[in-house]
């Protein structure tokens, strides 16, 4: 024999049955008894600084898009046909 909750369409009754489920899931953690060594640290480091260093690349790749896409850079071809024709 289960035992059945009828939530309905109440959407406060589902996040008080997900909060109470992760609750109940963190409180039964057991400790991991895991060694870390000292080199794991300078891994993690580099890994959060290696994403921040993409992320900031990225979001200068598609700063300097946004911004020829609205202003209408050309294309460098372009320019230096331009310049050549006018001389």
């Amino acid at each position: 024999m289960t035992a059945q909750v009828d939530l309905g369409d109440n959407p406060m009754a589902r996040v008080s049955v997900l909060v109470l489920a992760g609750l109940l899931f963190v409180g039964m953690v057991s400790p991991a008894q895991a060694y870390i060594d000292p080199g794991s640290g300078s891994v993690l480091t580099s890994a959060i600084i290696g994403f921040f260093a993409a992320a900031a690349y990225t979001g200068r790749k598609y700063f300097y898009r946004l911004k020829d896409a609205l202003f209408g850079r050309q294309p460098k071809a372009v320019e230096a046909d331009n310049k050549a024709r006018t001389r």
